[in-house]
């Protein structure tokens, strides 16, 4: 008979358990994201991991390496056998830094947070979306009153952030764009380090 291991969602009392508040640096993220969108562009996309339907607020998603960034959007194609990488999809992508103020983050990369909270990994990347999302609501919840979270991209295990979508946070937020994905370099390097054709 096959074992199985608890899939955790956040306790009934979550809102009282004691996270710790990570002062995350000011500093520049990466973002991938839709020509014509810009690169601060907050939502709530069923798709998205944290991005419950009853978030009281929408969500960025950022990455600490462009290269995370890849993988967030196309890792499931590229892992997928038999699923090429849309090339369609490939060139209406642009890159852009998202310059961020000093944050007040749910570190969840972090073992003091992650065990306060009572949480691991195989609930923040479960096949099962309504998991991390209802994570994610009950962190925006909490009365700590975070900024976003950090977490751990399934793909390539590097760090990600998702902003919250707070009162006056996407006006502390400055873009600049880096180009479009087909004209990268780090993009063309990408597609041959991982042998992936363009369809």
């Amino acid at each position: 008979m096959p074992v199985s291991r608890p899939i955790r969602r956040p306790l009934p009392d979550f809102a009282k358990s004691d996270l710790p508040v990570t002062l995350y640096p000011a500093c520049k993220l990466w973002r991938l994201h839709e020509k014509g969108l810009g690169a601060i562009y907050f939502s709530l996309n069923p798709e998205h991991r944290f991005s419950h339907a009853n978030c009281p607020c929408k969500v960025l998603y950022l990455g600490e390496e462009f290269t995370t960034c890849i993988w967030e959007r196309f890792g499931d194609d590229i892992l997928n056998e038999g699923s090429p990488v849309s090339l369609k999809l490939w060139t209406t992508r642009s890159i852009s830094q998202v310059d961020t103020p000093e944050l007040r983050l749910c570190d969840l990369t972090e073992e003091t947070a992650a065990s306060r909270a009572k949480v691991d990994l195989s609930a923040l990347t479960s096949t099962d979306l309504s998991v991390p999302q209802e994570w994610g609501l009950r962190i925006q919840e909490h009365p700590a009153g975070f900024d976003g979270l950090r977490y751990l991209s399934r793909f390539d295990k590097r760090p990600c952030v998702a902003l919250f979508e707070r009162a006056g946070m996407a006006a502390k937020l400055n873009e600049t764009p880096i180009g479009d994905l087909p004209d990268s370099p780090d993009g063309d390097d990408f597609l041959t380090k991982h042998r992936i054709a363009l369809i």
